[in-house]
């Protein structure tokens, strides 16, 4: 079963979007899972550059979004059958330009990594996974 509530990084309680699904309509006090977009409508999002002391906390949101490296036999074989899997995203301080976070309601939810035409890769923290919040979504919200 899903998590229904978490501890943030305040000592906050905080209800997912599963609890306020399993509640089965929206309250309008903008929660920030809210998993029927009100919050998002009402709030949008704000995109934040990153420096060299958020790098690291940025790179923490990509790597949770990574796939976990496979070097067994069978993983070995199927790379050289069928391509090595999608190498994971790093941050140099030479690359801080082209990622941001994402913030919803002042709290981060992901990362963005940016290029020439806009959004190129979506990373989001993991409760907010399963409120709706897509590369295309967070792109209609992002300029340059």
């Amino acid at each position: 079963m899903a998590e229904l509530s978490y501890t943030n990084e305040d000592g906050d309680s905080v209800k997912t979007s599963q609890f306020l699904i399993n509640r089965g309509s929206c309250c309008k006090t903008s929660c920030l899972h809210c998993p029927y977009n009100f919050t998002l409508s009402k709030h949008g999002l704000e995109f934040k550059e990153l420096d060299l002391n958020s790098m690291l906390k940025a790179q923490k949101i990509i790597d949770e979004n990574s796939p976990k490296e496979d070097n067994s036999v069978s993983a070995s074989l199927l790379a050289s059958a069928f391509g090595s899997a999608k190498k994971k995203d790093t941050i140099s301080k030479f690359q801080l330009k082209n990622y941001r976070f994402v913030e919803l309601k002042g709290e981060v939810c992901g990362v963005v990594k940016v290029g020439s035409v806009g959004v190129s890769a979506l990373y989001l923290k993991e409760h907010f996974k399963d409120q709706g919040l897509s590369k295309d979504i967070v792109s209609s919200y992002f300029s340059h």
